[in-house]
């Protein structure tokens, strides 16, 4: 499977392109979109010359209240630089702008959408083709007689993104980001475990699958991470062994809950002998405290970082320090 195939199935899900708006391009933006109606379009079109032309994916999407505006998300996925995108993607929205146009005439409307290109590229080297027509235009001189067109794309240098922008998103598209930043196998296995429990839900087996063949077809044979045929068995083994059901709103919980019945039955023993309220408030805190420290000693067997640790778990850093080998 290619990287651009992958990409495609990737964001071929709705919630996918809805996460990738919110969290890295506009979340003003996304406010005003109402992702419920997003719908896929033809990626094909025929120029003046009857030369076919193709797009990699294409979303509409309306806006909320009646707003009388829609967006055609028009996503093209890079490996590679093109010093050519900025035409590319011009080229793309003027015809999908004109057959809009044709497949209306006979209605006696003109509602043209705005369109939104997006560039995804994952490759090593920063991304340093042209984002607008602007910036391969002379800046001089400046003539009101010009009126240039102002053509801009949105560029996601995937591998070269701000650590704090990937940090801060709460989106599914953020976790596809951070395994191709990863930069061993030992933090992609951290990643799968955290990514796990986040999309833990059933209606992302599919999804969690098909990371596991972009990560194995894609990711690791480019990246050439040693240890990478392991890993991948390690998922695969993980994704069939756990068990996810919905109901798990914390994967913690059902650890500290067998404390806090453990702790409850000290109690009640204690209680029988120092009076039973007071008894079973001091079991059920020796069960929670002995119940998270083995959740957390699990965690560091399993490679998690102390300060991921502390917040999932709900305890102070330091607690986490001290049971520490």
């Amino acid at each position: 499977m290619s990287h651009d195939s992958s990409y495609k199935k990737f964001f071929s899900r709705a919630d996918m392109v809805e996460s990738l708006v919110r969290d890295f391009i506009s979340k003003d933006l996304a406010e005003r979109l109402d992702f419920k109606t997003l719908e896929l379009l033809p990626t094909v079109f025929q120029n003046q010359e009857q030369a076919e032309r193709r797009s990699d994916l294409i979303w509409q999407v309306k806006g909320y209240n009646g707003q009388l505006f829609w967006v055609a998300i028009l996503l093209e996925f890079q490996s590679t630089i093109d010093r050519l995108m900025v035409f590319r993607l011009l080229e793309y929205t003027a015809l999908l702008l004109r057959q809009t146009f044709e497949q209306q005439a006979d209605k006696g409307e003109l509602l043209l959408p705005k369109v939104l290109p997006i560039v995804l590229y994952n490759g090593a080297n920063p991304w340093n083709a042209v984002l607008s027509l602007r910036d391969a235009q002379f800046s001089e001189p400046q003539l009101r007689e010009f009126d240039d067109l102002h053509f801009k794309y949105h560029l996601i240098d995937i591998r070269h993104l701000e650590e704090s922008l990937v940090d801060k998103a709460k989106g599914i598209s953020a976790w596809i980001f951070r395994f191709e930043r990863a930069a061993n196998v030992q933090e992609m296995e951290r990643l799968w475990k955290v990514m796990f429990r986040a999309l833990r839900n059933p209606a992302y087996e599919n999804l969690r699958q098909e990371i596991i063949i972009w990560l194995e077809t894609c990711v690791l044979p480019v990246r050439k991470i040693s240890g990478a045929k392991i890993v991948v068995e390690r998922l695969k083994e993980e994704e069939k062994m756990t068990v996810v059901t919905p109901e798990m709103d914390d994967w913690t919980l059902p650890y500290i809950n067998q404390g806090i019945k453990q702790g409850r039955a000290e109690g009640e023993r204690i209680g029988r002998n120092e009076g039973r309220i007071e008894g079973e408030r001091i079991g059920e805190a020796k069960g929670i405290a002995a119940k998270a420290a083995q959740v957390i000693r699990q965690m560091i067997a399993e490679g998690f970082e102390d300060n991921l640790i502390a917040r999932l778990v709900s305890v102070p850093l330091s607690e986490v320090k001290k049971l520490r080998p």
